[in-house]
């Protein structure tokens, strides 16, 4: 356990003062807008998503994240007019005595074109905030380390994200950069540098027949000075009220997926990832779990409109 615990600080030493990793989400097709605020306003109507992800369960401060986002659209009314959308996203990301903080302000413009596709440019402005609680840690050599000097809690104003999302029912395609112009975080020696985070996106639904559809996607994350991440997953939806899938990231495992809707505008997600790196050994999995609820009137109470994302 010891070994595993100087694993995880190591880590977030690296995340802290090296590439600034942002936090990942294994149910990411339904949950878009961590990613690129060029998703906001796609949702029909009035969205919300608040999640929860604890990753190597078992061990003492293991990572874990809370979120909450919302967004809806003004206007676009008619199939053939552009339209905009408006919306905001808080992140609490801790790993042991790291923590990051987050909150954005996102706003979209959405053109309609030609193939029933539409084009949409996001941006998210907004400010982050680093810390390092050092009551927490237990180093040798503390005063020498080469990594962290004297405590953190930096505040860092603007934090900009800008995508691009082009989709339609049945498909999008999306590009995102993440922390544009964000500057270092200070009271971090060395390359304390926050890096741009890019994000590609793609995924489609295909009809089975009446009451299915499969619905593929990857995801391709690169950051400067780590090696790029690649996700993808496969859910097979029944009626758009029960989806069930696999999902699967580079480097990392695998994850078992579940998406229901349990009542009237509310739908569950839920993963559970299998370890497949060293921490395999010590059994460490991990759990995310998202409630969306969107306010979307339908005759059904149980129906919650979706196309290839949600």
């Amino acid at each position: 356990m010891k070994r595993i615990l100087v694993l995880v600080l190591f880590s977030c030493s690296l995340t802290v003062g090296r590439a600034q990793q942002l936090p990942h989400y294994s149910n990411f097709v339904y949950n878009y807008m961590q990613y690129n605020p060029a998703v906001v306003g796609t949702a029909p109507c009035l969205d919300m998503k608040m999640g929860f992800r604890k990753q190597w369960t078992g061990i003492p401060n293991s990572p874990q994240t809370i979120f909450a986002n919302v967004h809806g659209k003004i206007g676009g009314k008619k199939k053939t007019s552009n339209f905009h959308g408006l919306g905001a996203m808080i992140e609490n990301d801790e790993a042991g005595p790291f923590a990051y903080s987050s909150l954005h302000l996102l706003y979209a413009y959405h053109m309609r074109l030609t193939g029933k596709y539409t084009l949409s440019a996001g941006l998210g402005l907004g400010f982050s905030q680093f810390r390092i609680n050092y009551s927490d840690m237990l180093l040798e050599d503390q005063a020498n380390d080469p990594v962290i000097v004297g405590a953190v809690n930096d505040f860092r104003f603007p934090m900009i994200n800008f995508g691009l999302w082009l989709y339609r029912d049945d498909r999008f395609y999306g590009i995102s950069m993440r922390s544009i112009s964000a500057g270092s975080v200070e009271g971090i020696q060395g390359d304390g540098k926050l890096q741009t985070h890019w994000t590609f996106a793609n995924g489609y639904a295909v009809g089975l027949g009446d009451d299915l559809t499969f619905k593929p996607a990857l995801l391709l994350n690169y950051v400067a000075q780590s090696k790029p991440s690649l996700e993808g997953q496969a859910m097979m939806d029944y009626k758009e009220k029960l989806a069930l899938g696999i999902g699967a990231r580079s480097g990392h495992g695998f994850s078992a997926l579940l998406k229901v809707s349990i009542l009237k505008y509310v739908t569950l997600a839920y993963a559970f990832d299998i370890t497949a790196n060293k921490l395999r050994y010590d059994g460490k999995n991990a759990h995310e779990i998202i409630i969306g609820v969107r306010a979307c009137k339908s005759a059904d109470p149980l129906h919650v409109p979706c196309a290839a994302y949600d």
